[in-house]
């Protein structure tokens, strides 16, 4: 399997939007993201997100940029902050190519129990980066680990 990991963009403070949706800035960076990313490029089958407002709006982005089908971006609670990483790779088994638009720190929970399962990584995840692990029956690779910044030079 292709897993590749991208946590939300930023979102507005919760005291201005109680939804938290994606902020101005937030919206930029994410599209800017998806830009580079078709430099690599990447596919993918399914796209992955959590019901909160920045989680869809980040998939949203995600397809338009790659003229992926909306009926192809799954909603579920699987994803949300705190979902534990094997309930999450249980719910994606079925996919061979998933990107998964999500939070902390669930992502770097799943980075780290992929990578190492008997310890805790610290991973640095920033909003609108992106991980891409490869998922084999032996192993599990760290193919690549991007920044927003590294992203949108590649536009």
């Amino acid at each position: 399997m292709n897993l590749y990991l991208m946590q939300h963009g930023q979102a507005n403070l919760k005291e201005i939007d109680i939804e938290e949706s994606l902020s101005e800035k937030g919206k930029e960076s994410i599209k800017n993201s998806a830009i580079g990313l078709t430099k690599i490029p990447i596919s993918f089958d399914v796209i992955i997100c959590s019901p909160k407002k920045r989680s869809k709006q980040t998939a949203q982005i995600i397809a338009d940029v790659f003229n992926f089908p909306k009926e192809k971006i799954i909603e579920t609670e699987k994803v949300m902050p705190h979902s534990p990483a094997e309930e999450t790779l249980d719910f994606i088994a079925e996919y061979e190519r998933v990107f998964i638009a999500g939070h902390l720190p669930s992502i770097k929970e799943i980075i780290s129990y992929l990578l190492y399962p008997t310890s805790s990584l610290n991973v640095d995840i920033q909003n609108g980066g992106c991980t891409k692990l490869d998922i084999e029956k032996d192993r599990n690779i760290l193919k690549w680990h991007l920044t927003p910044n590294i992203l949108k030079r590649m536009i």
